[in-house]
């Protein structure tokens, strides 16, 4: 986990540094070799939804620090699904991850910015009770959450909010 030139990116992006993944070539490379073998999205168009997922829709890169690539292949293969899904449906494709492992959990919706619902995951009221609320200096929480810079497919104007979970080592 490498950050790259703080000061340079803290400029640029009015003083918050993005988190730079100095593993997500490599990273990547396991995603492709796992959804070739998985078989579940065509070989043709493996490379197009990779690449789609981890340079066009905006995640921060936390998101593949903190996830396997197992699990990154599978939210590919769910994505692709959701969208194959919806296209002879008058529904937009939906997309809810959940993903806890001891020491923390991460959390992926897709939303539209600056529309409130009242349906959907509540990812934030779940993640205040069950880590932020109960956390004492033995066993307490951080989060961080993030919105994609990009959408979540051609049809809906939704992008995906992320939440990270993470166990504090003080």
């Amino acid at each position: 986990m490498t950050v790259a030139d703080p000061a340079a990116a803290a400029a640029a992006n009015g003083d918050y540094t993005d988190n730079v993944y100095s593993g997500k070539v490599d990273h990547r490379a396991q995603v492709c070799a796992i959804l070739e073998k998985e078989d579940c999205i065509p070989r043709h168009v493996i490379d197009t939804e990779v690449e789609w997922f981890y340079n066009v829709l905006g995640l921060d890169d936390m998101y593949f620090m903190l996830e396997n690539p197992a699990a990154v292949a599978g939210h590919i293969t769910a994505l692709y699904g959701a969208q194959l899904s919806s296209i002879n449906k008058a529904n937009p494709v939906n997309i809810t991850f959940d993903n806890r492992y001891e020491g923390g959990a991460v959390f992926v919706h897709n939303s539209v910015p600056g529309i409130s619902k009242t349906d959907g995951p509540h990812f934030e009221k779940m993640i205040d009770a069950e880590y932020l609320d109960v956390s004492v200096p033995q066993k307490a929480y951080r989060l961080e959450s993030y919105r994609s810079r990009g959408k979540v497919s051609k049809s809906l104007d939704a992008s995906l909010r992320t939440y990270f979970v993470s166990a504090c080592d003080f």
